[in-house]
């Protein structure tokens, strides 16, 4: 079975191509004129380049080919569940996308991790929790007799770096499900539709380097950006940075409790005493403690989420496009990216 649609398609135009290059240079041979003669030598020889470029491109990616068993003994398939579909050919895209947004821990240097997605989930959803009953503790009033007063001005600085913790994660959750979408992208197009029309292009005189150019892409999204992944993961795998989800949801059930103290204040203010107070102010102190000191743990696990999500994958782009442009390179075109191009 032929695995690329474009591979036939590919071998008759070269058949085609040989057979007009043989008559041109048939023709410069019997007119003995020199520009039919260069013309057809020049596409014989791109021909058999074109020939042996299809053939190599079979070869290395075909199932079972050279490159795609290559990559699947670099990165091991996580899980086969997961890696269904368009990610079931390409263990490396596979691993990178379970690494990004899957559900199930992922093994990095023999130590299991979890994937990106549900480290920032199992902290957004307490955090977010806490975030909103602090939030009600700090806008209730408590009225005694003709004094009234709330916990505002000491909760709304804590409320203020949750909020920003908060949505440093949401951020990080789009980037990842971001990439998770391009890999699949790149699962479903790079080998099944770009690199086909980039062979059959290739073949074409007043094309070719636009062929080239989309081979040296297909090649670069499939092959080179998924194994930059494994990079990745490697590296932040030697540094982890853990928010413990248990002190979160300690904090989240004291607050409870100091809300609902404050609650049944307000409810039979006319008739306590300030002194009641103490144990609710006591156990309100406690909290914004131990908040205070759970926010330096907070904090490096945001930024390390955030170099994970964003920085090493901008790593990963960088690689990918100087692989791409040294590949169009050596498929006889050029590619600029601007001021990526300084790489």
């Amino acid at each position: 079975m032929v695995y690329f649609p474009g591979y036939a398609i590919a071998i008759a135009i070269i058949a085609i191509m040989l057979a007009v290059a043989g008559i041109l240079l048939g023709l410069g041979y019997s007119l003995d004129d020199r520009k039919l003669k260069e013309l057809g030598r020049a596409e014989l020889i791109q021909s058999l380049i074109n020939g042996v470029i299809v053939g190599s491109l079979f070869i290395a990616f075909s199932p079972g080919g050279l490159v795609i068993n290559l990559i699947n003994s670099i990165a091991v398939m996580p899980n086969s569940s997961y890696c269904t579909g368009a990610l079931s050919s390409n263990s490396a895209i596979c691993f990178a996308y379970n690494y990004l947004a899957g559900y199930t821990s992922v093994t990095i240097n023999g130590v299991k991790h979890q994937t990106l997605l549900s480290s920032a989930l199992s902290l957004l959803v307490p955090l977010s929790m806490l975030y909103v009953i602090l939030g009600v503790i700090g806008a209730l009033k408590v009225g005694i007799g003709i004094i009234s007063f709330s916990f505002s001005g000491l909760l709304n600085p804590l409320l203020s770096q949750l909020n920003y913790a908060i949505s440093a994660i949401v951020f990080a959750i789009t980037g990842i499900e971001v990439q998770a979408v391009l890999l699949k992208f790149v699962g479903l197009t790079a080998v099944p539709v770009l690199l086909p029309t980039g062979i059959v292009l290739r073949t074409f005189y007043f094309t070719r380097r636009l062929g080239g150019a989309i081979i040296a892409v297909a090649i670069g999204l499939f092959a080179v950006l998924p194994l930059t992944y494994l990079l990745d993961a490697q590296l932040s795998g030697e540094y982890s940075s853990s928010m413990n989800a248990a002190t979160i949801s300690s904090l989240i059930t004291n607050s409870t409790q100091v809300k609902n103290a404050l609650s049944g204040i307000n409810a039979q203010s006319n008739t306590i005493s300030l002194g009641f107070l103490d144990p609710v102010i006591n156990m309100l102190s406690g909290i914004v403690s131990q908040i205070e000191n759970a926010l330096e743990s907070l904090l490096n696990y945001i930024a390390l989420l955030i170099v994970e999500v964003f920085f090493l994958p901008t790593f990963s782009i960088i690689l990918t496009i100087v692989s791409i442009r040294e590949l169009a390179r050596i498929l006889g075109t050029e590619i600029s990216f601007g001021r990526f191009d300084v790489f």
